[in-house]
């Protein structure tokens, strides 16, 4: 099938109703068009994610992007002219025709314009924006290329419009924006690609006044919970670099009972005979490369065959970029050790 066919395919299944596997730079979504709430409901009953979750709006255009907030605002429109098409997620005022089944219920909506050419081209061909969250099974690991999507929706049959494996590799960063009169205030519920200085630098040179907020409820966010990205083994965290697998393991063995089954509707993976064997997931050096590469590699390395997957944190993974990347890692984790 060529890339037109694909895409044409794409554009009738969303105006039918239906859902799509599209492709952007952070991860690939599931898509389907925010004006038919069948289709809507199809992306929770097909992910089997619970509806407290909410959904990240995709628009082709800034303009586009103001007909889905209340309120647009300056801050808004700064932080879009830098970041658009890109990885970050505004959270606004949800305007009173969004289903509220995409914010869950909630009076804020978030809305990204993707980094992708084939999003772009489907969203404009399409001409309505779209709902998409990450295109996995709920609180699974993301999918960075087709196959995994196809992999992850082989039941249900899924059409992936392939667009190559993603640049980034994380979801987008999620920034909640208030503007008030006297100043603007921030609250970072997502970490992602966008880090908190890239904002904080564009809104001082542009002459905001501003101010983060750091205690503030995440439920705005998606993959906002404790538990999130699992493998279908569990992971393991070591904070210690030079510890011994043997040592790992038996602390693993002695707490992995005392986790309940389930956390926030996530179930947490329990070898039933106990842990007895391991994989290591190693990531490059450099934090971007390791971003990129970390879904596709937890995948790879559950799929080994081994009772668990252990990760060792090292002295040298310091600063914004790994910290997004530790956000999805220690999500995934069953333990942290």
């Amino acid at each position: 099938m060529t890339v037109n066919e694909a895409l044409t395919k794409a554009k009738n299944i969303l105006d039918e109703g239906g859902v799509i596997g599209f492709p952007t730079e952070t991860v690939y979504g599931l898509a389907a068009r925010i004006d038919i709430p069948a289709a809507i409901e199809k992306i929770f009953i097909t992910k089997e994610r619970p509806f407290f979750d909410p959904l990240i709006v995709h628009v082709a255009s800034i303009e586009q992007a103001k007909k889905v907030t209340a309120y647009w605002g300056p801050a808004s429109q700064a932080l879009a002219e830098t970041f658009w098409p890109g990885p970050l997620t505004l959270i606004l005022p949800r305007d009173p025709s969004i289903n509220l089944m995409i914010t869950s219920g909630l009076d804020n909506v978030g809305i990204r314009m993707p980094n992708h050419p084939l999003a772009l081209e489907i969203l404009q061909q399409v001409g309505v924006p779209l709902a998409a969250p990450s295109a996995n099974k709920f609180g699974r690991t993301s999918p960075t290329s087709a196959s995994h999507v196809r992999t992850e929706f082989k039941k249900e049959d899924v059409f992936v419009v392939d667009g190559g494996d993603c640049d980034i590799g994380i979801e987008s960063t999620v920034l909640l924006v208030r503007h008030r009169p006297e100043k603007v205030e921030l609250s970072i519920l997502r970490r992602g690609f966008v880090l908190k200085s890239d904002i904080e630098r564009v809104l001082s040179d542009k002459g905001f006044t501003f101010e983060f907020i750091e205690k503030i409820d995440k439920r705005e966010s998606p993959g906002h919970m404790k538990h999130h990205y699992m493998p279908p083994v569990p992971l393991i965290v070591c904070t210690e670099e030079h510890r011994s697998a043997e040592s790992i393991l038996k602390e693993v063995n002695e707490k992995l009972g005392e986790l309940p089954d389930e956390i926030e509707s996530i179930k947490i993976i329990k070898p039933a005979g106990g842990i007895h064997s391991h994989s290591v997931l190693k990531l490059s050096n450099d934090p971007l490369l390791a971003t990129r590469e970390f879904y596709g590699k937890l995948r790879e390395v559950a799929l080994q065959g081994k009772d668990c997957i252990l990760f060792y944190r090292t002295s040298q993974q310091v600063g914004e970029r790994w910290e997004s990347l530790f956000d999805r890692l220690n999500k995934a984790a069953s333990l942290i050790v």
